[in-house]
């Protein structure tokens, strides 16, 4: 693997997240599927068979089901992730260290550690993973077929050279489709982690660095204890706490 196709600054600089100032409105998280009839749970999640639940904080639901009346005829979002339990994201960052690892042996721990950083955000660090706030959702349009969109060609779906929004060397298809959902999503006020299509927020500590608010409006939050859960629970982490 060529280190010069991936050895370039993270979309968004750790240092400067952790840097922006939070202030938890105390908004619930809800259950976007019961709020928003155009909103699907994506049937699985590309990489992972963790359980999932569908809630977000309530705004940035409601600004996604704006978001969903907008798309053309036909076409529908998948939501693959919403709000992600801490315990979660701890296993999905190491599988990301140990991705970069498999692409780069030869780097040390802490280089490692920034590069899984561009793709998981880091569970300890002082800025709350996105997901974690219930802020951040990863989605994915589907047509009347519930066949995916064209987002990625001519690059594997797990191929990191394709994975920011702007990549080089997208077909003319998956550059539409990804100026669909720039365009409809940020209409309400949603923005993009530059290094990820897919993922999207409002109100934590990566919108506010994007738009430039004074600070964020979500801190991490706990999961509501009547939750409902979307698949095999045995393939929880083992450090889950139900």
């Amino acid at each position: 693997m060529n280190e010069d196709a991936y050895n370039h600054a993270p979309g968004e600089d750790q240092n400067e997240l952790d840097a922006v100032e939070i202030r938890d409105n105390g908004e619930p998280l809800v259950d976007f599927l019961k709020l928003c009839p155009r909103l699907v749970l994506a049937p699985r999640h590309p990489v992972f068979e963790f359980p999932r639940v569908h809630l977000l904080r309530e705004t940035v639901a409601r600004k996604l089901c704006q978001a969903a009346n907008a798309l053309p005829a036909g076409l529908t979002f998948h939501v693959v992730e919403g709000y992600r339990p801490i315990e979660v994201q701890r296993a999905m960052f190491e599988h990301a260290i140990g991705e970069a690892h498999r692409r780069f042996p030869d780097w040390p721990t802490e280089k490692l550690r920034i590069e899984a950083g561009r793709y998981s955000a880091p569970p300890d660090a002082k800025t709350p993973p996105p997901h974690t706030t219930g802020a951040a959702f990863d989605i994915t349009i589907v047509d009347e077929n519930a066949q995916e969109l064209d987002f990625i060609s001519p690059f594997e779906l797990l191929d990191v050279r394709g994975a920011a929004m702007n990549a080089r060397g997208l077909s003319e298809t998956a550059q539409a489709n990804r100026a669909l959902l720039n365009r409809v999503l940020e209409s309400q006020g949603l923005t993009n982690y530059v290094d990820e299509w897919w993922h999207w927020s409002y109100g934590d500590n990566g919108w506010a660095l994007r738009t430039r608010a004074p600070f964020a409006l979500y801190d991490k939050t706990e999961l509501p204890a009547d939750a409902h859960w979307v698949g095999d629970m045995s393939k929880m982490p083992q450090d889950f706490k139900n």
